[in-house]
């Protein structure tokens, strides 16, 4: 295991100022997360006036998400920075950007769907990949806090984020096979799809928090 002090690197004010803004746009993506939560609720409840109020609310968030991301990005043309600071933190923050598109991606695509439709066992494994996606995005606000305030566990909390992410891709393919059994089914294919797709996004929402994480550990590494 890497042994490394990240106050190394954030000791720097200018830099430190900056996470601080990245931790205020993780806040938005975990409030995302939440909401999806409701979401996911109401969609298994059959309840579309909730789905459209959940998901007006995501749609919000992300934007609200996407000026976090700007104002950081504005703040890094100020400088001055050394290159490799500035490089890690707009991979930072662009990854985390691509957290909340899939999370709201995820969303506008069941809202297309007729929730009556889908099978409850399906309804079921899909709030349960959605409460394993909650988990992973709180888990990357710990091993981010980790890094801002220089804790010595940060590799572990971002060690931890991996590995729920390998639990949601081994979960996925199960999901993922139930889906396609209900597709054979299904009266309409475009309702297969949207939902496959869904998972996709839910997946790749994972994806994006594990790349976080791995760059939340090369931070630490150049402050090694």
């Amino acid at each position: 295991m890497l042994r490394s002090n990240p106050s190394i690197w954030i000791g720097r004010r200018k830099e430190r100022d900056i996470l601080k803004l990245t931790e205020r746009h993780l806040s938005k993506i975990i409030s995302l997360a939440t909401m999806l939560k409701d979401f996911i609720q109401a969609f298994s409840s059959n309840n579309s006036e909730d789905m459209e109020k959940a998901f007006k609310e995501i749609f919000r968030l992300e934007r609200e998400a996407d000026d976090e991301k700007e104002n950081i990005i504005v703040e890094l043309s100020k400088g001055p920075f050394h290159p490799m600071d500035r490089e890690d933190i707009m991979r930072l923050v662009l990854t985390m950007d691509d957290i909340a598109a899939n999370i709201k991606a995820a969303s506008r695509k069941l809202l297309y769907l007729d929730p009556v439709e889908v099978p409850a066992v399906v309804k079921k494994d899909v709030t349960e990949l959605i409460n394993m996606v909650y988990d992973i995005v709180m888990s990357l606000g710990e091993a981010l806090k980790g890094l801002i305030e220089g804790s010595k566990d940060v590799l572990k909390l971002a060690d931890n984020v991996e590995r729920k992410e390998e639990a949601i891709d081994e979960f996925r393919v199960g999901l993922i096979a139930k889906v396609l059994e209900w597709g054979e089914k299904a009266k309409r294919i475009s309702a297969l799809l949207m939902l496959k797709e869904a998972v996709e996004n839910l997946e790749e929402a994972a994806d994006r928090t594990e790349d976080v994480a791995d760059i939340i550990r090369g931070i630490v590494a150049v402050g090694a």
